[in-house]
């Protein structure tokens, strides 16, 4: 029986990706829109969150759009691992007193997103954006073994050309969309939470304008090299 090591291509390959969200535009990100649903920004904390100093003073609205802002990010989670396999890090908050003050929105996030297998995140969200209607083609993209396939502009107008690009796309499409959800709303009359159902929707802004306020860099990536099996 052979004993020497063999490459699979089945293997994990991991893939580091550092995203940044910038929301001080109140235009995208609005904090006092008539179409409540639109605000609340993008928050990684519920009202809980040991980091919060003041949450139990807020008012009903300011609890109800933290609710939003949360389920907006728990939004881009179930986008980011629908896609890949992942895990966040590193979750830096900014804008509303460095993430301590619960009365008011955050305008500023970032994270790392490791993703397990990163090399199928292109291909896999250019099929989806080909199954639209009205899909437009717009170059090509690379594999990680070479093969180039269709790249079509994404959601947010660019041509998802680069998995970085693809992230980023995925994102704004999160963002944007309208979800509704069963939610442990802060209340001070009660002194606690209660279940309500909390609606978010885009924020009002074209996925356009969205799209412009992420950025997303990989910041480290594993290649195999040689002929896997």
């Amino acid at each position: 029986m052979a004993s020497g090591y063999q490459q699979d291509s089945n293997q994990l390959t991991p893939g580091f990706y550092r995203v940044v969200l910038t929301m001080t535009n109140t235009s995208y990100y609005p904090s006092a829109s008539a179409t409540t649903t639109q605000n609340g920004s993008v928050n990684p904390y519920d009202w809980n969150a040991p980091a919060y100093t003041n949450a139990k003073v807020m008012s009903t609205t300011q609890a109800t759009y933290l609710a939003q802002g949360n389920i907006r990010w728990n939004n881009i989670l179930n986008a980011l691992d629908g896609v890949s396999d992942c895990r966040i890090e590193n979750v830096v908050v900014g804008g509303n007193t460095s993430g301590t003050d619960a009365t008011t929105q955050p305008t500023s996030l970032a994270f790392t997103v490791v993703f397990d297998r990163d090399s199928v995140i292109v291909g896999n969200w250019n099929k989806y954006l080909a199954s639209i209607s009205g899909a437009t083609a717009n170059g090509t993209y690379t594999n990680a073994d070479g093969s180039t396939g269709t790249a079509y502009n994404g959601v947010g107008g660019s041509a998802v050309s680069s998995t970085a690009v693809a992230v980023q796309d995925i994102i704004t499409n999160a963002i944007n969309q309208t979800a509704s959800r069963s939610y442990r709303v802060y209340s001070l009359a009660a002194g606690g939470d209660s279940q309500a159902k909390v609606t978010v929707t885009g924020t009002g802004a074209t996925a356009a304008n969205i799209f412009s306020t992420i950025a997303v860099t990989q910041v480290s990536g594993t290649t195999l090299s040689g002929t896997p099996v």
